[in-house]
């Protein structure tokens, strides 16, 4: 509801039902929570309908594309409900589980549906980030972090994925009273940097970061581009953020 009307954020296009009401391509059905309070506010915000179940939004109402935006924990279950209907896509934010086993199985199931899953990591479908194409492969990277490796720091691991990067650094900055987020990216002859610490906006050319994942998701649908985010790319990056994550354990 960060962009909601009313908001104050009413210019920026930051959440998926924003992203949807917007684009031409797709209708907005409506919202489910368990807490059915929530979807009455989400309505109230951004219209359609509160369903009752997830059976109700898809075989009577004949959604096909479906948005999982819940905690971390409850992924797993919702994405296996999700499985059992003749869905189009799925996209879930990132991760795709709290558990790699668990996170495996999602993609292979997903899989042998038929049925596409895409994670939103953002950056793979910003326009802003195409310009780094121009300098070629990275010689090193760096990402220093703070709020959770699979919140934060998988970020910056896909990140360093999707440019081909394949020297890297992840560090850990052990503070919770204010965010850390310092990325860095060398070139032969350029240095990228993304730096947001405590207080710090958003960079502006997140503004419309939702829109411009579900106009892909739609170009996909409609055979025009790849999916930028898939499902497969996501579990690569949490399987190396496991890695480290133990490894760091390993040292303490």
């Amino acid at each position: 509801m960060s962009d909601a009307p009313g908001s104050g954020n009413e210019h920026k296009i930051i959440s998926f039902a924003h992203a949807v009401m917007e684009h031409p391509g797709f209708e907005l059905c409506g919202f489910y929570d368990k807490d059915r309070e929530k979807s009455i506010k989400a309505i109230e915000a951004w219209e359609g309908a509160a369903y009752c179940c997830i059976n109700h939004a898809i075989e009577i109402d004949g959604v096909n594309v479906a948005v999982v935006a819940t905690n971390d924990d409850a992924h797993y279950d919702i994405l296996k409900q999700l499985a059992e209907y003749p869905l189009k896509l799925v996209i879930v934010e990132k991760p795709i589980c709290t558990n790699i086993e668990q996170a495996r199985e999602i993609v292979e199931l997903y899989k042998d549906r038929g049925i596409n899953l895409a994670v939103n990591y953002t950056r793979r479908c910003l326009p802003y980030y195409n310009y780094l194409r121009q300098y070629g492969t990275p010689t090193y990277a760096t990402c220093a972090f703070n709020k959770g490796w699979l919140h934060t720091a998988s970020h910056g691991i896909d990140f360093f994925n999707m440019i081909g990067a394949e020297k890297y650094r992840i560090v850990e900055i052990p503070t919770e009273s204010y965010r850390v987020w310092d990325l860095k990216v060398y070139y032969e002859k350029h240095v990228f940097s993304e730096v947001r610490v405590g207080d710090m906006p958003v960079w502006e050319y997140y503004n419309k970061s939702h829109w411009h994942i579900v106009n892909n998701i739609y170009k996909f649908l409609e055979g025009e581009e790849p999916l930028k985010c898939k499902g497969e790319q996501a579990l690569h990056s949490l399987e190396i953020c496991f890695e480290l994550m133990e490894r760091q354990n390993s040292y303490a």
